[in-house]
């Protein structure tokens, strides 16, 4: 897991562009960026299709694009 301090949680915010952990496989998957954030959750836009994913991250599961 990749852990963040205040600094760089601090630029995870709307418009970020971010790789997310694939739940099932447990890798970094690139083609998303931030949509929202809502306290310590953060809702993804995927870059394929616009498309908001019905599921909300953690901190923990997302980190800027590399």
């Amino acid at each position: 897991m990749t852990t963040f301090d205040a600094g760089t949680t601090r630029l995870l915010r709307t418009g970020t562009e971010v790789e997310v952990l694939t739940r099932y496989e447990r890798h970094w998957a690139s083609g998303f960026e931030i949509a929202s954030v809502d306290d310590d959750r953060f809702r993804l836009r995927r870059h394929s299709d616009g498309a908001v994913l019905p599921a909300s991250f953690s901190a923990s599961e997302i980190r800027p694009r590399q």
